[in-house]
């Protein structure tokens, strides 16, 4: 499956459908971004989900260690979703547009414990939140760097391996859309003016 570059409304539609298709849709292990909606002077941020596929072969993600980075904007609000917010887990260090250091993990310990991890397929890892000050339109490109990606393999087993070798990056694209333009509130005047002369 090839990486595309979505723009915001494409993007969540594939998430949607991504969602509710559940493990049906999972055929291999990929990242993929949520993005909540365009961005403007209206709306100047939006809410950017990380989420992690894997093949149905395999029982649930187990860690997932990466950076983020967007092409020009500020992150904030950071955070692991849970269930992926196991011990030793971090949203990472925000750089501006650069966040470092994402480790989002759950435990499987059948044995003994009684804890067994969530297999949702696909499961959200990380949230945040992009601002720009610029409502110039453009795409702000979005894109993952995942150094670890490691998925159990049964439900009643600790044993977990790497799919890091076999692991599709995230990719997307926010649209900023500008303010509505001045014409319309010109073409409004002039109308209202014709009226006062007839």
């Amino acid at each position: 499956m090839q990486s595309k570059r979505l723009g915001c409304r494409t993007i969540v539609a594939v998430a949607s459908g991504l969602l509710a298709a559940g493990a049906a849709m999972a055929d291999g292990e990929r990242l993929f971004f949520e993005v909540s909606n365009d961005i403007g002077p209206g709306q100047p941020s939006a809410v950017v989900t990380l989420w992690a596929a894997f093949d149905p072969d395999d029982y649930a993600v187990a860690w997932v260690a990466a950076d983020l980075e967007a092409s020009e904007g500020t992150w904030s609000g950071i955070a692991i979703v849970p269930p992926m917010d196991g011990p030793g887990t971090t949203p990472g260090i925000v750089d501006g547009r650069r966040v470092e250091g994402v480790i989002a993990g759950q435990w499987n310990i059948p044995v003994g414990a009684g804890v067994f991890a969530d297999p949702s397929n696909p499961i959200a890892l990380w949230r945040g939140t992009l601002a720009v000050d610029d409502f110039t339109p453009r795409t702000i490109d979005l894109a993952s760097m995942a150094t670890r990606f490691d998925v159990y393999i049964a439900r009643h087993s600790t044993a977990y391996r790497s799919r890091i070798d076999t692991l599709e990056q995230a990719a997307g694209s926010i649209t900023v859309v500008p303010a509505p333009a001045s014409g319309a509130v010109l073409v409004l005047g002039v109308l209202a003016a014709r009226r006062r002369r007839g």
